[in-house]
């Protein structure tokens, strides 16, 4: 497990656990280089955690909050205590990325298209993809789970498979090495990702905290969008690319980004759908047992930043 920690004197320390270091979290990384954590009087604390641990984490009391938001929505639909309370993304910043040769999705009939997991956002994602061009993901193409993305990169850089779902910023460096982008899934299909979660308990007992929290991740948001020159900045910063890759991941996650961290009503029933088809007998899930976003609309209405 790895941490990385901005310090902030004589600030309350907040454990923040991430999957992943992903540019889906830009908002966050904004607020962090821009200070406005340190704003709020909040040391944030960032280690790294596979999904599970990170959920058993949070229950357990060893962090305040989590980056882990598709799975929680799905424990909170089960009835755990975890609530989702802001999202970076309201698309999937998904592009689906082939070999050069291939100009279009319906020329990916009987090839294989590497995907993270069977019943993830990325196999959802691909099997949309492909239905919009007239392919059946069942029978047209063969879905290969691979795992992370860096892992899927590597798959289509060296030919074991023909297409794959990237985030940025491996989009833009397989556009630079030949490879061709056939559809931005935020095209075809709304859900909201890369979302922060927390426990009821911490909702209702500390909510200064929680609205504290939320107002740096707003600020980071919004910075994010009404500032490219300088969210770009902290692209190449964060994650030591050069300027132009940068520059071409900010134009691919803006397309992404929240309004104002909080989801609509068509994008949660995505991930109800996606729940209710791998939890067989649960029946409806209302949106409330999955999310929370009345400190967001709060902190909106207030005018922040």
């Amino acid at each position: 497990m790895t941490v990385s920690t901005y310090e902030v004197a004589y600030a309350e320390r907040v454990r923040l656990a991430l999957p992943s270091k992903s540019m889906g979290y830009l908002p966050l990384f904004v607020a962090l280089q821009r200070g406005f954590f340190k704003n709020e009087g909040i040391d944030l604390e960032i280690p790294m955690m596979v999904p599970n641990i990170a959920h058993n984490a949070l229950l357990g009391g060893e962090i305040e909050y989590h980056g882990v938001a598709d799975s929680a929505l799905r424990l909170g639909a089960k009835g755990a205590p975890i609530k989702t309370i802001f999202f970076g993304t309201t698309l999937p910043n998904y592009f689906l990325m082939a070999k050069p040769q291939i100009k279009s999705v319906a020329e990916l009939r009987g090839k294989y298209v590497g995907i993270s997991r069977f019943g993830g956002t990325t196999d959802l994602a691909a099997r949309v993809a492909l239905s919009k061009s007239g392919l059946d993901p069942q029978h047209d193409v063969v879905l290969i789970m691979i795992g992370l993305p860096a892992t899927r990169y590597t798959a289509l850089t060296v030919g074991s498979i023909d297409a794959t779902i990237a985030n940025p910023p491996d989009n833009v460096l397989l556009k630079q090495k030949g490879f061709r982008e056939l559809l931005f899934l935020g095209d075809a299909i709304e859900f909201p990702s890369n979302g922060f979660s927390t426990t009821e308990r911490r909702i209702s007992e500390n909510r200064d905290q929680v609205k504290r929290f939320l107002r740096a991740l707003y600020r980071g948001l919004i910075f994010a969008r009404e500032r490219p020159d300088d969210t770009v900045k902290v692209i190449e910063r964060e994650w030591k690319v050069e300027p132009a890759v940068a520059r071409e991941c900010y134009v691919s996650l803006a397309r992404s980004l929240s309004k104002d961290g909080a989801s609509s009503d068509a994008g949660l029933k995505v991930h109800v759908q996606l729940i209710q088809n791998s939890e067989k007998g649960i029946g409806e899930i209302p949106f409330n047992k999955m999310v929370d976003f009345r400190w967001v609309e709060e902190i909106r209405r207030e005018g922040s930043p």
